[in-house]
């Protein structure tokens, strides 16, 4: 095994990549294709759909380029696991293929406000316990409500992005536990779909018989398809190994479960996670999601629009920094986290509520993101820098209610995804969180948090814990500087006031 190697495919929100970790979690291979933009998406619609068919290619052309341009060969692959976004939905038929466009965690279209009423018992119960408007919410963002009804009481299946990519790598029909998040009727504490007589089924439009085969993280689905093994050059039956969701992965590579340790996801979509052997919601009726351990549960709080906010800021108002960041051979982003540095903490008095996208639960139906406190000495990179504090301090915000839901104190924060890339921002975080910030040595976090599965299902580790033992290392660590600390105290103080002030206008909106 020491010459065997484990390929997790990770198809995420801006691009698809093929990663090659060796039994040590060491980076061996990458390959990197960019996602077009979803269907309308780039029309500024609240769309953001894509074909199945070309999800599954990008698959077959990540792999393809990996093969091509590394060293690595076929015959030292053990094992092959995926992880994908969550959230994202679509109907398929009894062998795999979609029968409707993937509808990307992104997509924000909502179904009508008539919806087929529930039972007058369901509703009476829902109104008293004030939850009414929140479950008509709800309902509305489920895209099996949104859709013609016919054509999802037609469809024999409704699963997520990972059980349409794992039913055609292996022609076998099955989704794995712990990428389970989403508008399904799946019971997040007991880790299954709901019982047969559960509101969920009437609520979200759909029927158990719909739903696909669960399997815990680490079990085998299926042998490597015939089909997907000729295009790719991969062998026929190559184990694929079920792992989760991006976050998922990510947050138990980071260290999800181990004791004072919270983790923190900088990607499109922004985290902050405990990982719970007690299942614990951060808010009342919001789930905790599955772990990749079985035996754990991820307590969360979200933004939709995390660093998201940073790339369409960037797309809206930063022709002149693309431009200058071209001519020194700099990506925007790296170009502009430089120039914020000089930007004094607090951003000399701009706030910005990060709450672009709505929440069932948190931040709620009537969220507006706001920026507020504008003055003539004010530029764009304030505004740039105020958008990253505002994420970091809704961040800490959650982490406090999920300290204080848990009874954990965390003692230490790891950071993953993109925003975890830059040493600006983790400095950023280590003061407005005022505890110390690590990044993982590897900064494909969700790859190794999947390759990590693929470890224990090939014999190579006995359990997940001595995977992420053997296969994690932290790299550099942030210390909190004092006097940004209690600079932060005070803006943190003036943003935790801002949406509470600003909810009841969203609300009239």
């Amino acid at each position: 095994m020491d010459n065997q190697y484990f390929l997790a495919l990770d198809y995420g929100t801006q691009s698809t990549r093929a990663l090659v970790f060796d039994p040590k979690g060491n980076l061996i291979a990458k390959a990197q294709l960019a996602n077009a933009n979803c269907r309308e998406e780039q029309q500024g619609t609240a769309a953001a759909s894509q074909s199945g068919d070309y999800c599954v290619a990008q698959l077959t052309a990540v792999v393809q380029k990996l093969l091509a341009e590394s060293s690595v060969r076929p015959g030292q692959i053990a094992a092959l696991s995926l992880t994908c976004q969550r959230a994202c939905l679509v109907l398929m038929d009894e062998s795999g293929h979609a029968r409707s466009d993937v509808f990307m965690w992104s997509d924000r279209r909502l179904a009508a406000e008539q919806l087929m009423p529930l039972p007058w018992y369901q509703r009476l119960g829902f109104g008293l316990l004030g939850l009414g408007k929140r479950i008509h919410y709800l309902r509305r963002c489920a895209k099996t409500n949104w859709l013609d009804r016919h054509k999802v009481a037609e469809a024999p299946k409704i699963g997520l992005l990972s059980g349409l990519l794992l039913s055609r790598l292996t022609d076998k029909l099955g989704d794995g536990v712990a990428y389970q998040v989403g508008y399904l009727p799946f019971d997040y504490r007991r880790r299954r779909f709901a019982n047969a007589g559960n509101w969920r089924w009437r609520a979200l439009n759909c029927r158990p018989q719909q739903m696909l085969p669960l399997a815990e993280a680490t079990t085998v689905h299926g042998g490597l398809s015939a089909g997907f093994a000729s295009l790719t050059g991969l062998p026929v039956g190559l184990p694929v190994v079920l792992a989760g969701a991006d976050k998922a992965c990510e947050a138990y590579a980071a260290g999800a479960g181990d004791p004072g340790l919270a983790c923190v996801s900088l990607g499109s979509a922004a985290t902050v996670t405990l990982g719970l052997e007690r299942y614990t919601e951060a808010y009342r009726y919001a789930p905790a999601f599955p772990s990749l351990d079985s035996k754990q549960f991820l307590s969360e709080v979200q933004l939709e629009r995390g660093f998201w906010l940073l790339s369409w800021l960037i797309r809206e108002f930063g022709a002149e920094d693309c431009q200058g960041a071209k001519a020194l051979g700099l990506s925007p982003e790296e170009y502009i986290l430089r120039r914020i540095d000089a930007v004094t903490p607090g951003t000399d008095g701009l706030l910005l509520s990060p709450t672009w996208a709505q929440g069932v639960i948190f931040p709620g139906p009537e969220a507006r993101g706001a920026i507020v406190g504008w003055r003539p000495e004010h530029g764009r990179f304030h505004l740039y820098r105020a958008a990253i504090e505002g994420v970091l301090l809704t961040l800490a915000r959650g982490l406090e209610r999920l300290r204080k839901v848990s009874g954990t104190v965390p003692s230490l924060i790891r950071v993953t995804g993109g925003g975890s890339q830059s040493d600006v921002v983790l400095q950023m975080a280590a003061d407005i969180f005022n505890l110390p910030v690590e990044r993982l040595s590897v900064s494909e976090a969700s790859g190794l948090g999947a390759a990590m599965c693929a470890a224990v299902a090939m014999g190579q580790y006995e359990s997940l814990a001595e995977a992420r033992l053997g296969m994690a290392k932290s790299a550099q660590r942030f210390e909190p500087d004092p006097r940004r600390v209690a600079c932060y105290r005070v803006v943190a103080r003036q943003h935790a006031r801002l949406y509470p002030r600003l909810k009841p206008l969203f609300q009239t909106m």
